[in-house]
């Protein structure tokens, strides 16, 4: 089969591999689309920290954000048809450890991820998962579409909005206008709040009534937010959220910088605020596929052959106008 692979820093190519075959409690999923992110730019240009720490070794088979239909699966698998469209979670929880038993799968302390730890990614004719990780789309749907793989990014997107439990009349500043800022702005236009966003670049692809405000820069937003989700990742952007919140506020991580920041402890204890992380939202995949048609419309810039795997990551880097760039196999 076709697989899509970083051989080296950046360089990516289309290699034949041997189609994998599925076992028991496993799915074989024919991949019809498979989205690029920030996340796979960094293995590209081998900066990222799971190079660094083992996770992921040169060469790498990317690919965590995908949609397909299921090919055949393995003894014991239920609850699936051949055809069926499908997507899942990048992260695989264990479902034994006392997070997963805890009802915290995102917490899994054994966790293993598509595209890192041994696991392949989904950039490939064929992907195998087990079948608790695997999420249908439902009679409704009949064939994959590039947005479908926006729900990857937006179970997190949901995950970061109910540790964020948003109340009438809160305002809320939402840092990045990427995927995960678009998405965020998107969702939290289904609840009574106020959102402004701080995003450099282009916001046309927002639809109106999204968003109230826009600045172009995290440190010219107003003061006084209940709360900040950071999604860029920026470097440098954490203080210029904090300096953003009101005392007691909550900033909520969903960006991954690249490198680290310093906070000084003192000012967070004074004036109550909390940050926190936000992991991957495992269990909501079943809202996210409900809802991904009506959010993600708009947010998809190209969708490129996966043959072109290389131009794909070019227009990623520097030629796109909308956030996500798609690899289709269709």
């Amino acid at each position: 089969m076709r697989a899509a692979v970083i051989d080296k820093p950046h360089t990516a190519t289309l290699v034949e591999t041997a189609r994998p075959v599925a076992g028991p409690g496993e799915v074989l999923v024919r991949i019809a689309y498979v989205g690029l992110c920030g996340s796979d730019l960094e293995l590209l240009h081998g900066t990222s920290a799971y190079l660094a720490d083992g996770r992921a070794v040169f060469p790498h088979r990317f690919g965590h954000e995908w949609a397909g239909t299921v090919e055949e699966y393995g003894p014991g698998v239920t609850g699936l048809r051949h055809g069926e469209v499908v997507t899942g979670s990048t992260m695989i929880p264990c479902q034994s450890c006392r997070s997963c038993a805890s009802g915290h799968r995102n917490l899994c302390t054994e966790l293993r991820e598509v595209g890192l730890y041994g696991w392949a990614g989904a950039a490939a004719e064929y992907l195998v998962m087990p079948r608790h990780a695997v999420v249908p789309f439902g009679p409704g749907t009949e064939r994959p579409r590039p947005a479908h793989v926006l729900v990857e990014p937006l179970v997190t997107v949901l995950e970061a909005v109910r540790a964020a439990a948003p109340g009438p009349g809160d305002q809320v500043l939402v840092v990045g206008a990427g995927t995960m800022g678009s998405l965020a702005a998107a969702v939290l236009a289904r609840y009574p709040v106020t959102v402004d966003i701080a995003e450099p670049g282009s916001v046309g692809h927002l639809p109106p009534g999204s968003y109230r405000d826009r600045v172009t820069s995290t440190s010219d937003a107003a003061t006084g937010y209940d709360i900040v989700l950071e999604c860029s990742g920026a470097p440098g952007t954490l203080n210029a959220a904090l300096d953003r919140l009101r005392p007691g506020g909550l900033c909520l991580l969903v960006g991954v910088p690249a490198g680290t920041e310093t906070v000084d402890p003192g000012r967070i204890a004074l004036a109550g605020i909390r940050i926190a992380g936000v992991r991957h939202g495992v269990d909501h995949y079943a809202r996210a596929v409900a809802l991904v048609d009506e959010l993600a419309a708009g947010l998809v810039d190209q969708v490129i052959p996966l043959d072109e795997v290389a131009r794909a990551f070019d227009v990623l880097q520097q030629g796109r106008t909308r956030p996500k760039v798609v690899l289709s196999l269709v």
